[in-house]
């Protein structure tokens, strides 16, 4: 590169280089603290509920501890179970039981309506994809112009 190119692309990088007031950004005189959507933090949503709410959502967790602790224990002894037999009882237990704790902590629709979208689309994977065969999949028949195997 000769003597002027090379002065041009030096001059060109320090004019980007060199801050100027222009590209400085202004620091704001005090920060807005984040906004308190509903509760706020774990503190107030323990403690601002209800003893009505709160015991109810410790009744639904007890629940849903002892059905997946029952269903555990039923299925043990259970011979030639696939893992998929297992998981999904195990999923659509959890499911439900984390929908009824939402609507129980005290939660408005327009607050667990994306939650529900999630676990509806959990639970259509699940069982969508544990419903399709897993057998060996059948080769189609040959036709009369191939030779066979």
């Amino acid at each position: 590169m000769n003597r002027p190119a090379a002065l041009r692309v030096l001059a060109s990088v320090t004019a980007f280089a060199v801050p100027t007031s222009s590209s400085a950004q202004q620091v704001p005189s005090e920060l807005p603290s984040n906004p308190v959507a509903g509760a706020g933090n774990l503190p107030d949503v323990l403690f601002k509920k209800t003893p009505y709410e709160l015991w109810l959502t410790c009744l639904i967790v007890a629940f849903g501890l002892i059905v997946i602790c029952l269903y555990i224990y039923a299925v043990r002894n259970i011979r030639d179970k696939r893992p998929e037999d297992v998981s999904r009882a195990m999923i659509v237990v959890t499911v439900i039981t984390a929908s009824l704790l939402l609507i129980t902590a005290g939660y408005s629709n327009e607050q667990i309506a994306p939650a529900f979208g999630l676990f509806g689309t959990i639970i259509g994977y699940m069982l969508g994809r544990m419903s399709q065969p897993t057998g060996p999949k059948e080769t189609p028949p040959a036709e009369k112009g191939d030779p066979k195997p």
